[in-house]
């Protein structure tokens, strides 16, 4: 499974493939540097002693003294007669305790001193031992190359077997759900290390879990205390409707409006505030066109000297319930009329949702704050809910926002609503 850049296993795995690659090179390194130290030491120990054991018989044998096999040859010249010697050892100087050389297609340690005002040279043949060397270097080589590919599986294997425990609880946390009853994560992962992790996060579920039922508590009570009187007063308002003399009543029409709009914000503020599964039945499919129409034909006596121009109004299906809508185009409507000119514009057109005033625009200091909560400007500001409320339904259905903004040339917003195929 692919892991991102910065997943701690991949960081795990990283550290220690380097880890074994920089201490395998390092014990190479190292094996080389021994290696040669001691070849160096045995064979210039071993050229000292038969440097010393020709010093030592070559006055009384003369040539004779001079060993001459198949791995150390002597040499023994008058100072003017180095033309003698091979090539390699005629610019050596009169005491030198080793030094390598080659000739003759052959690597010789070479070792010289003066034996009676005579020049002495003798010489180790190290050719084998160098064809040794060249093996053994090969071999290290190779088993670097094979560190070095075991290294990565290696420190995968490693790494997944050591942060199992907590994939486990991320795994588990990732399945938790306020409300939803579940086992303490703390009893799966006891003696682990990030059983500390698991009981901090079963101490923050319980809050959690009593945060929730408080809220849910609150909502219940709210919908049922905030929605009461309101069907009292609708009640009653139908009940003067069926008087003659208040059928045109300009205050009565008020007053419906009022209530209306007031059981559509309380119904848009529990809506938010029910976290609710978003799975699709058929109470949350609506037509987006018959709300809007709905919502413009409600707010025509809250007009004023605004006017309202339908530009388009297409049939569009949501995967979504009416109230989402209600929500979005009430707000973004109400805002025209209040901060926008005499002239509104609405478009609702291959899916995209758009109202538009030639109001006097808003600054990019504005536009950036303006779906902000609790953010207002200009005179007759509401309580800085509209916008926040209109982006907060907008990131649940996955619908996509977009404001544009010119000084003294109004400002249009556009929702375009998610596919129908693709809400889920």
């Amino acid at each position: 499974m692919f892991r991102p850049l910065h997943s701690l296993q991949l960081r795990v795995t990283a550290a220690l493939a380097l880890f074994v690659a920089v201490m395998a090179t390092l014990i190479v390194l190292a094996l080389f540097a021994i290696n040669e130290r001691l070849e160096h030491d045995l064979l210039d120990g071993m050229v000292a002693h038969e440097l010393g054991e020709l010093e030592a018989e070559y006055p009384l044998e003369g040539e004779a003294a001079l060993p001459n096999s198949a791995t150390i040859k002597g040499f023994v010249v008058e100072p003017d007669e180095l033309e003698r010697l091979p090539k390699p050892l005629q610019p050596l100087p009169l005491h030198t305790s080793g030094a390598n050389l080659s000739y003759g297609g052959r690597s010789y340690r070479v070792a010289s001193t003066v034996i009676n005002g005579k020049r002495a040279f003798l010489a180790y043949d190290t050719t084998a031992i160098e064809s040794r060397q060249s093996v053994f270097r090969a071999a290290l080589i190779a088993a670097v190359v094979i560190v070095f590919a075991l290294a990565l599986p290696l420190g995968i294997w490693i790494a997944r077997l050591s942060l199992k425990p907590i994939n486990q609880l991320a795994d588990h946390v990732a399945r938790l759900e306020p409300g939803a009853p579940g086992q303490a994560m703390a009893e799966r992962f006891d003696g682990y290390e990030v059983g500390a992790i698991a009981r901090a996060f079963d101490r923050f579920m319980q809050r959690l879990d009593g945060f929730v039922e408080r809220e849910r508590s609150f909502t219940a009570d709210a919908s049922h205390e905030l929605r009461t009187p309101l069907a009292v007063i609708q009640g009653a308002l139908e009940v003067l409707r069926q008087d003659p003399r208040f059928v045109d009543s300009a205050p009565l029409t008020r007053i419906e409006r009022a209530s209306t709009q007031m059981a559509d914000l309380i119904e848009s503020l529990l809506f938010l505030a029910r976290d609710e599964d978003r799975s699709i039945s058929s109470e949350q499919y609506c037509r987006a066109d018959l709300v809007v129409g709905e919502l413009l034909d409600a707010y025509k006596p809250m007009l004023g000297k605004s006017r309202v121009e339908i530009a388009a109004l297409d049939a569009c299906s949501l995967a979504a319930p009416r109230i989402a809508v209600v929500i979005v185009f009430g707000n973004l409507l109400r805002n025209a009329m209040r901060h926008g000119g005499p002239n509104i514009r609405v478009t609702l057109a291959d899916g995209v949702l758009s109202v538009a005033d030639d109001g006097p625009g808003m600054s990019a200091e504005q536009r950036r704050q303006a779906f902000e909560r609790g953010y207002r400007h200009g005179r007759g500001a509401g309580l800085g809910l509209g916008l926040y409320l209109v982006q907060r339904v907008a990131h649940r259905y996955d619908w996509q926002l977009r404001m544009t903004s010119r000084h003294n040339e109004g400002t249009r917003v556009e929702v375009r609503f998610a596919p129908l195929e693709n809400t889920a």
